[in-house]
C-alpha cells in the first residue's frame, strides 16, 4: 500500500479557507430557479458570438440591480445602510500562481451602463493578461496578510463587509460566479456569501416543453441567487429575481435585429 502524500497547503488555498470562514457569519437566503434562455442563446449563435453569453448574463444581473439598488446595499460599522447607485460586478478569474491555480476577483465597474460586448472584451482581456486587473497587482499585500494569525485574518475579511467603500473597491458591490462544474449538463451551485447579492450561474438544460401549443426543445439556464438577509428582505429579493428573469428571457442588451423569433 502506498503511503499518503503530505504537503503544505498552498498559500492561495488559504485565502479560500479564510473567505469561507468569514462568509459563515452572514445570514444568507438562497433561491434556485431556472430561466428559458433559448431566444438569447439563439441570437448569440446566429451572431457567431456564443462566447458573449457570460457577459450577457452579467449585463442582465447588473441591469436588474440598477433598477433597484437596494439589493446591493451594505451596512456600515455604525449600522447605517449604504446604497450604491453604480453596479460594480465582481467576477472570479483563475490564473496560475507558483504552479497552483489561484482565483482572484476582478471588478467590472459600472456594469449596469455598459454593453454586452464591452463587458466581454474586458473579461477576455483580463483572462489573457491578468496583470491588467488591479486585483492581481495587490498580490504583495496578500502575502503580508497571510502572515497574520488565522483569527485576525478572518476578522478582517468579515469587517470588509461592514466597510462598504472598501468592499466596493476590493470586490465590487455584486458577485457573479459561473461555476462551470457541470460541463454540458444541468445543475445549481451555492457559493460563499461574499457580497450582499451573489448570483451563481450553473448549468444549461435542454428539455422538450409545450411552447405556444407546440412541442419544442428549449434551453434553460440554472441560477442561484443568494442574498444577505440582514440587509435584504424577501419581497425585494423576489422582485429582483422576477426582473432578472424577464431580462434574460427577453435577451436584454442583444440587438433586436439578431434576436431569434419564438416558435409560432
Amino acid at each position: 500500500m502506498r503511503e499518503a502524500q503530505v504537503r503544505r497547503v498552498p498559500w492561495v488555498r488559504q485565502l479560500v479557507i479564510d473567505a469561507g470562514r468569514a462568509a459563515r457569519r452572514r445570514h444568507a437566503i438562497h433561491g434556485l430557479f431556472e430561466v428559458d434562455v433559448t431566444s438569447a442563446r439563439g441570437a448569440l449563435r446566429s451572431n457567431d458570438a456564443t462566447q458573449l453569453f457570460t457577459a450577457f448574463v452579467i449585463h442582465c444581473v447588473a441591469a436588474a440591480v440598477a433598477a433597484d439598488p437596494g439589493v446591493q446595499a451594505y451596512r456600515d460599522l455604525r449600522g447605517r445602510e449604504v446604497v450604491f447607485d453604480q453596479v460594480d460586478v465582481g467576477i472570479p478569474v483563475e490564473v496560475d500562481v507558483d504552479g497552483s491555480p489561484f482565483v482572484f476577483t476582478h471588478v467590472l465597474r459600472d456594469a449596469g451602463r455598459r454593453t454586452i460586448q464591452d463587458l466581454h472584451d474586458e473579461i477576455h482581456a483580463v483572462k489573457a493578461a491578468p496583470q491588467l486587473s488591479p486585483s492581481v497587482r495587490k498580490a504583495p499585500s496578500v502575502h503580508a496578510y497571510l502572515l497574520l494569525p488565522g483569527f485576525i485574518r478572518v476578522a478582517l475579511l468579515g469587517a470588509v463587509h461592514r466597510l462598504p467603500a472598501r468592499q466596493r473597491a476590493l470586490a465590487g458591490t455584486v458577485g457573479v460566479t459561473a461555476v462551470g462544474m457541470f460541463g454540458a449538463g444541468a445543475g445549481w451551485g451555492v457559493g460563499f456569501q461574499l457580497h450582499t447579492l451573489s448570483v451563481v450561474v450553473g448549468g444549461l438544460a435542454r428539455r422538450p416543453i409545450f411552447f405556444q401549443g407546440v412541442l419544442v426543445e428549449r434551453e434553460f439556464l440554472q441560477l442561484t441567487v443568494s442574498l444577505d438577509h440582514d440587509v435584504v428582505d424577501g419581497a425585494p429579493a423576489a422582485r429582483f429575481v422576477s426582473r432578472l428573469r424577464e431580462l434574460l428571457v427577453a435577451g436584454d442588451g442583444i440587438s433586436p435585429t439578431i434576436l431569434v423569433k419564438e416558435p409560432a
